[in-house]
């Protein structure tokens, strides 16, 4: 349809609705009042399209002629010719007959509420799939585990903002996720050398020194650690301890006799793993939890990536998808944070939906990645039945 497509492979949808919109309002500005109100120019995909959207706010609040009742032919004309020539002052690289081919392809100028949602659809994708790769970014491996904690709280804290802000323009009703859902993310990785041998330290001192075993339990999970033979053998370790029995290597390889583990290794590494130790089981306890920070804000953004790249996932789905895969690394955050303040944490700022079926909603503050509206008007949100409502991308 439009030069605008070559190159763009994926965004071809998001191009057409920001092509069409643009025509409405250059043939129908009279609906740019009402779409202004929510709609911001950094919701545009491309440069060029947003130069044109910016331009024409600035003739509207200048009061230009075309938005008033019965306008000629040539205030009309005067309206894309202006709107070009402002917008080429930001986009040099736009041409006077692109602003023409504009209004020659837009197939219904009297739908530009519409095609205006779907441009905000691509934007919460974009903006939803930055935040999840600003995640995965901060989870990368660093030589200081424990402030890497720091920042992937902040990158987690910082999305669950945006999808807050994001929420309050797609209300969230029944029927509007695709059928299915994403595919989970890709399995993690074998442990690596540190992880294996922070474990294994970990399980040695925790052997030696049972009795801390009654504070740890209370932040560290068995899913904490990464290699399935020390995830066993740290629940034999926490079955011994709440039975009141002893703990000792060789108590820890009859637990695990019972519980089947010996079917999958030898007690000689089981003695192995747990020999004694002089080293301090809380210490190492932290070290595992940063581990699993990392790997759960990893999934986490994979998870959100995946559902963000699929199509067919709306942005009321993208929106759930992301809240639930940061809820479950919210549970890991209060962990890891009680681990290393050895205190009742404060939890992350909860990203609340608004209320089901409201028609007024608060609003939005800035945030990071985000530039709402100019006021507190949300966009005009479609019936639940609606086709626009299940199927905006």
């Amino acid at each position: 349809m439009s030069p605008d497509l070559e190159g763009l492979p994926g965004m071809e949808a998001t191009v057409l609705a920001e092509q069409a919109l643009l025509g409405a309002l250059l043939l129908r500005p009279r609906h740019l009042p009402a779409i202004a109100d929510w709609l911001e120019a950094g919701h545009f995909y491309l440069p060029h399209h947003a130069a044109l959207y910016v331009a024409m706010r600035r003739l509207a609040d200048d009061g230009h002629a075309v938005l008033t009742d019965g306008y000629s032919s040539d205030q009309g004309l005067d309206w894309l010719t202006r709107t070009t020539a402002v917008a080429m002052r930001e986009a040099p690289g736009l041409t006077p007959s692109h602003a023409h081919t504009l209004v020659s392809i837009c197939p219904q100028p009297d739908n530009a509420a519409a095609y205006a949602r779907m441009v905000l659809a691509g934007h919460s994708r974009r903006t939803i799939a930055e935040h999840a790769k600003r995640l995965a970014h901060a989870a990368r491996p660093t030589k200081d585990p424990a402030l890497q904690g720091e920042a992937v709280s902040a990158q987690a804290d910082a999305l669950a903002d945006v999808l807050a802000v994001l929420s309050r323009h797609w209300r969230t009703h029944p029927g509007t996720g695709p059928r299915g859902s994403p595919s989970p993310p890709p399995s993690g990785s074998a442990p690596s050398d540190q992880q294996h041998a922070d474990e294994q330290a970990f399980l040695s001192a925790a052997t030696t020194r049972p009795v801390e075993l009654k504070d740890i339990r209370s932040y560290l999970t068995a899913e904490d650690f990464a290699d399935p033979l020390h995830q066993q053998l740290y629940r034999c370790l926490t079955a011994l301890h709440h039975r009141g029995e002893p703990i000792d290597p060789v108590t820890v390889v009859w637990e695990a006799q019972h519980r089947g583990i010996l079917a999958h290794t030898s007690p000689e590494t089981v003695l192995t793993t747990c020999a004694h130790s002089g080293n301090d089981p809380a210490y190492w306890a932290t070290r595992i939890l940063d581990h699993s920070l990392i790997s759960a804000a990893t999934t986490t953004a994979q998870h959100i990536e995946l559902a963000a790249a699929d199509p067919a996932t709306t942005p009321h789905r993208l929106i759930a998808v992301s809240r639930h895969a940061l809820g479950n690394l919210t549970t890991v955050r209060l962990r890891w944070h009680h681990a290393h303040h050895h205190g009742p944490p404060t939890p992350p700022r909860p990203a609340r939906p608004p209320a089901r079926g409201s028609a007024t909603q608060p609003p939005p503050r800035t945030t990071r990645g985000i530039r709402p509206g100019s006021n507190s008007s949300t966009p005009p949100v479609p019936a639940s039945g609606s086709a626009l409502a299940t199927h905006s991308r």
